[in-house]
């Protein structure tokens, strides 16, 4: 299995142990965030691998910073709902920062996230079908020596 795998495993198993306002929120962990509008008439969190970079920071070790996105969106009619809506967000991302997760096993190596952004509705999108959505980038880091996986 890879890291990029398991850090967004990790992350989705994580962020499904809270209880989030609104109650009625469901957290997934997919390849591609995919809704059909119907679904997201509840707030939705899904959880994506990301990317990965890669520098040498010593003669046998390589520093990883693996990427996973975190989309959360909902299909909204009124003001309320978007306020709700990026106050979720806000919490969210609070919580993936805090990194205080104890019932899940995260892949070795990997502890508090490098840094943590959000953007409210990228470029305007699916504002014409009223789908408000916040996208959080979540940098982990993580140090291996210069071998192959076995």
């Amino acid at each position: 299995m890879s890291y990029l795998r398991e850090i967004a495993d990790a992350l989705a198993d994580s962020l499904a142990t809270v209880t989030w306002t609104p109650g009625t929120t469901a957290v997934y962990r997919r390849n591609w965030a995919t809704f059909d509008v119907s679904e997201m008439a509840n707030p939705v969190i899904v959880v994506t691998p990301g990317g990965a970079e890669v520098s040498r920071v010593a003669r046998l070790t390589t520093q990883f910073d693996y990427t996973a996105t975190v989309f959360i969106g909902r299909h909204v009619e009124t003001d309320g709902e978007i306020d709700s809506m990026v106050d979720l967000a806000d919490d969210v991302l609070r919580y993936i920062r805090a990194h205080d997760w104890s019932d899940v096993t995260w892949p070795a190596g990997v502890g508090k996230p490098q840094t943590v952004s959000v953007e409210i509705n990228p470029d305007d999108a699916l504002n014409e079908r009223n789908v408000w959505r916040a996208v959080i980038e979540v940098v982990y880091r993580a140090f291996e020596a210069d071998e192959l996986p076995v």
